[in-house]
């Protein structure tokens, strides 16, 4: 393997609002009023809807562009006993969507048979060879989730053929719609819905709700909630507004109860339900999900999804924890591989390929990549004619905008500003890749080309009491839009330190300051400098399978660097 010219860039921190201390809630504890200060927060009242978020005024989803249009011909399709093909994508969030459709239309009299491509063989989205076998089955209105709004040719096929398409979509839109009966996504220019940012399946529950308010019926939220949040964290969805009310009310049901499915998994993670949360839905339950689409088929999600007991679902629970760990394998030979190919290249964008990276685990090479060396990372898998790439990008750089652009070269695109996928012809392969790099190349100085981690406050380690650790912690549910209160501590000792993992790139610490000592993780940092009085960025986590809170260390540097806290403008 060849000796990588790239080093591991290093972060930049940045202080949200330096003022956020004197802008606290009076009478709240100083860090705690710090950090929601520094997140906007300076009212009681803004505390009690960030807390409470049950609270907060519903949107009306009829606002969501193409709403009406899509009750009133899925009312004439049950009315008319049609068959109604539910197609999805073949991650978490296209699986939970089908599954809730699935369960919610049945009620309704509606006839419906699911649909979910193989990624291998039909790659991402609609495809005109499915479209024909379900209107061969007799479907003649398909109601898409988590695709279909760029499939502008595909859609035509199917009204071709005379079969109806509702979408419910959150991908970024096209210039140019599908001409589709109903195109329901809230990114769409011309939506009036306050909020952008809900998952597909989020967007399946909102038309659910109102499809049953059109018969005059209430939607039994119970049925459905712990679902459309798992389809909202999985999907890396911002967990604000309406989203942070959707997973609040879903992890408290899975917390009370889980349906067999997600019973069978959580058992095979080690994972009790009373400890659910955010975390444990992207890291613990949704791999396994995600990993029957990576390496078999998505179908084995959506079956574990819908089994009515334990029984059923056990065994497809087993079958998916053992595909994930072929996937786990299978990634990090991958990632290995991909390391050698970028070599000793120092574009703004990294573009790379084999035939030996297969499809079901580009995106989560290029993830690795985008992570490791900040930089908008695409990968594909080469095939002979076509070749299938995910990308993956960093916060200043729009990647589908990118691709877009450069769609005279491509097959087949999809995706949003973070995350995106394509399929290209081999041969036009060098063309694409030297395009893209010249378009970040122009879009992102070098400046940019540097992690930044966001801080809410500047502490003393020793500063943190219980009361502050437990206000802390109800900053719950944490992730994309909501991170994990962010600390800066300076001048703490290592008073232990081991490397841990089986690639050996973590470390198991435990942290001093005065007479606290605190038990730490600082994940792929096994080459830190420990030496000495450091300086930590850290969040708050709980330890895995115990009842304490830890330290999990994004960034360290030695004290004697005093690395400058910038500030956002």
């Amino acid at each position: 393997m060849s000796t990588l010219a790239l080093s591991r860039p290093v972060s930049r921190w940045r202080l949200r609002d330096p003022f956020a201390a004197q802008k606290g809630i009076p009478n709240f504890p100083p860090i705690v009023a710090a950090v929601l200060a520094a997140r906007g927060i300076t009212t009681r009242a803004q505390a009690d809807l960030f807390y409470k978020p049950h609270l907060a005024e519903a949107h009306d989803p009829m606002l969501l562009p193409g709403m009406d249009e899509a009750i009133r011909r899925t009312q004439r399709a049950i009315a008319e006993k049609e068959t109604i093909a539910l197609y999805g994508d073949f991650d978490v969030d296209g699986v939970t969507s089908i599954s809730v459709l699935h369960t919610g239309l049945r009620p309704l009299g509606a006839r419906t048979i699911n649909y979910i491509p193989d990624r291998f063989a039909e790659g991402y989205g609609l495809n005109n060879g499915a479209i024909s076998a379900l209107r061969a089955r007799g479907a003649s209105l398909l109601i898409t989730a988590d695709c279909g709004i760029s499939s502008v040719s595909e859609v035509a096929h199917a009204n071709s053929l005379g079969l109806d398409v509702i979408i419910l979509d959150h991908h970024t839109v096209p210039d140019e719609l599908p001409a589709a009966v109903a195109a329901v996504n809230p990114k769409r220019l011309d939506s009036p819905y306050p909020f952008d940012e809900l998952a597909a399946v989020g967007v399946s529950y909102r038309y659910l709700q109102m499809l049953y308010e059109a018969y005059g019926r209430t939607l039994d939220e119970s049925a459905f909630i712990d679902l459309v949040a798992l389809g909202t964290v999985v999907d890396v969805a911002p967990l604000s507004d309406e989203n942070r009310r959707i997973v609040t009310e879903g992890i408290g049901q899975m917390q009370r109860r889980l349906r067999p499915g997600l019973e069978a998994l959580a058992a095979i993670a080690g994972t009790k339900p009373n400890e659910f949360n955010a975390e444990t839905l992207g890291f613990a339950i949704g791999p396994r999900m995600n990993a029957a689409g990576r390496i078999k088929h998505a179908n084995l999600a959506l079956e574990l999804m819908l089994a009515e007991d334990l029984a059923t679902a056990r065994p497809i629970a087993q079958e998916l924890d053992a595909l994930n760990r072929q996937r786990q394998q299978e990634t990090l030979d991958a990632y290995a591989l991909a390391e050698e190919l970028v070599g000793a290249n120092d574009d703004p964008l990294v573009m790379v390929g084999h035939e030996r990276i297969h499809a079901g685990i580009v995106g989560l090479v290029a993830s690795r990549l985008a992570e490791r060396w900040h930089r908008p990372a695409i990968v594909f898998e080469q095939g002979i004619e076509h070749s299938r790439a995910s990308c993956r990008s960093i916060p200043a750089f729009d990647i589908v905008g990118a691709i877009r652009k450069e769609k005279d070269l491509l097959v087949r695109h999809g995706g949003h500003r973070a995350a995106a996928g394509f399929t290209v012809r081999t041969a036009d392969i060098p063309e694409l890749r030297a395009r893209l790099i010249n378009t970040a190349a122009e879009l992102l100085p070098a400046d940019e080309l540097r992690p930044v981690i966001d801080i809410d406050v500047e502490t003393p380690l020793r500063a943190l009491t219980g009361l502050e650790v437990k206000g802390l912690m109800r900053f719950e549910p944490c992730g994309q839009g909501n991170r994990k209160p962010v600390l800066l501590s300076r001048g703490v000792r290592i008073a232990r330190s081991k490397v841990i993992g089986s690639t050996e790139e973590h470390l198991r610490l435990t942290v001093k300051d005065g007479p606290l000592t605190w038990p730490a993780i600082a994940f792929r940092q096994a080459g830190a400098d420990t030496s000495g009085d450091i300086d930590i960025v850290y969040s708050l986590t709980r330890e895995w399978g115990r009842e304490g809170v830890e330290l999990e260390i994004l960034d360290m540097a030695p004290s004697g660097e005093r690395r400058p806290l910038e500030f956002t403008s």
